[in-house]
């Protein structure tokens, strides 16, 4: 009889092979599992055996109880399947063959509401869960990803030495492999990735623009400029691959020019952005960043008001440094929101992840690596909020006469900057000693009597203004 395999690794897709690849480039024997489809999907996992070398000593299944008893027990399974009703039908035909003890993690983006659903469940029937977020795309699932890990902590204790083995490693060769607390505490600290991914996303495509608005300047000039800035206090694995991206020519020009400005969108972003608003979280660039999406594409409607409404362009001038200070300024704004939805969560989900350790995990290995996450790995060992860093702080003066300056472009050159301007709306809300509440809070009493609290009375006593009377 064969040895029997450490892990099975249930999925072949992009992630679970490169996983595979990772696993077993650790020294890890793995049993791999991929659905048998007539005519698409047939022997895909011993394929995947004699394709990669790394993946020689793994054995291929298509049978599910067969690959269940290849395994060592209790028994270690990672599903890289697609979320909801694909892992929901495969957990159902899973369940029954497996027995108390045996270890699942869900690999996948679940919603994390789904992953504490899924652990009761499991655990009711005496079998251990982990959800685990994992970041980096296929490249960082190869050569070392983040993962982010919720569910049961003794299923982590048994998991950790080789989940540790393949993730990635920080500067300081700490792995980015963290336990973050109970039910789908992983899965919800990779929605809040994927959100602070997509403002970061979409303020690299606004400063980009704003470059390219000047018609002076070219992809060439505009990608040195990127490439100088990946030197300093900016760099980070977005900035990098933006940079790099304009550097692909074909017989035409520019490759990027050949590709339709209509973005997709997998889900996250927008579960990040309705959570924040749940939570009564504050997360406005992850919003705006997710409607720029959802705008790009209106193409056909675009193009139709473009024709209708002719916007005048004025002459205006915007220095490259204006714009650097700009993008710096409003990625602490995106990262601070990001953080401060974490804390929100705690209080919510009771769970007691500290925000260093988050930061370390999104380090390296991470879509959104970057010098600002390792300096904040640091930072939020003594410091609870980006707002009190010295850092943060040092140079604002600057940095806020270089964004009303770029947002002063912005409205000459008719450029849309829905996560610059965001953030500088939320700058100016969260600064000012007393904003625009008092009357909507009048009008809220007005219309519908919610009462509101009075400033000379600190006890939270609603109170009802002389309207009532009216």
């Amino acid at each position: 009889m064969a040895n029997k395999k450490a892990w099975g690794i249930a999925g072949m897709g992009v992630m679970g092979t490169a996983l595979s690849r990772n696993f077993a480039s650790c020294g890890i024997e793995l049993a791999l599992f991929n659905r048998y489809v007539e005519g698409s999907e047939e022997q895909v996992a011993s394929k995947r055996t004699q394709q990669y070398s790394e993946l020689q000593s793994a054995e291929g299944f298509e049978s599910l109880s067969a690959f269940i008893s290849a395994l060592e027990f209790p028994r270690k399974i990672l599903l890289m399947l697609p979320a909801g009703a694909a892992l929901d039908q495969f957990l159902e035909d899973l369940i029954p063959l497996l027995s108390p003890g045996d270890l699942l993690i869900d690999g996948g983006n679940s919603h994390f509401l789904d992953t504490e659903k899924r652990a009761k469940m499991l655990k009711a029937k005496k079998i251990l869960f982990l959800g685990m977020g994992v970041s980096g795309g296929e490249k960082g699932a190869l050569e070392g990803p983040s993962l982010m890990l919720g569910g049961d902590a003794k299923a982590y204790e048994r998991v950790v030495e080789d989940l540790s083995a393949v993730a990635a490693k920080d500067s300081k060769g700490r792995a980015c492999c963290g336990y973050l607390g109970e039910g789908g505490a992983g899965h919800f600290v990779k929605m809040v990735h994927n959100g602070i991914e997509y403002a970061e996303m979409q303020l690299l495509a606004e400063i980009v623009e704003l470059f390219h608005s000047n018609p002076n300047t070219n992809w060439v000039e505009i990608q040195k400029e990127l490439e100088n800035w990946q030197k300093g206090e900016n760099q980070s694995y977005l900035l990098g691959i933006t940079s790099t991206i304009m550097t692909y020519k074909d017989a035409e020009g520019p490759f990027i020019d050949n590709i339709e400005d209509r973005v997709s969108s997998k889900g996250t972003g927008a579960w990040a952005t309705a959570i924040g608003a749940e939570l009564g979280a504050s997360n406005s660039l992850m919003a705006a960043a997710l409607h720029a999406r959802f705008i790009s594409l209106s193409q056909r409607e675009r193009k139709k008001n473009a024709s209708l409404f002719i916007q005048e362009k004025k002459e205006s001038e915007l220095s490259s440094e204006s714009l650097k200070r700009t993008y710096a300024v409003c990625r602490w704004i995106n990262h601070h929101q990001g953080f401060e939805m974490l804390l929100h969560a705690q209080k919510i989900y009771g769970w007691h992840f500290k925000l260093a350790a988050v930061a370390q995990l999104w380090s390296e290995g991470c879509i959104i690596k970057s010098q600002l996450m390792e300096i904040l790995a640091e930072a939020f060992q003594t410091q609870n909020s980006i707002f009190e860093m010295a850092l943060f702080k040092n140079g604002l003066e600057s940095d806020l006469d270089a964004w009303g300056q770029t947002l002063k472009y912005a409205v000459d050159r008719g450029v849309p900057v829905h996560c610059i301007q965001t953030a500088w709306n939320y700058w100016l809300s969260i600064t000012q000693p007393r904003g625009s509440g008092a009357l909507l809070q009048a009008q809220r009493d007005y219309f519908g009597a919610h009462g509101f609290e009075r400033i000379d009375d600190p006890t939270g006593v609603l109170h009802h203004g002389p309207w009532k009377k009216d």
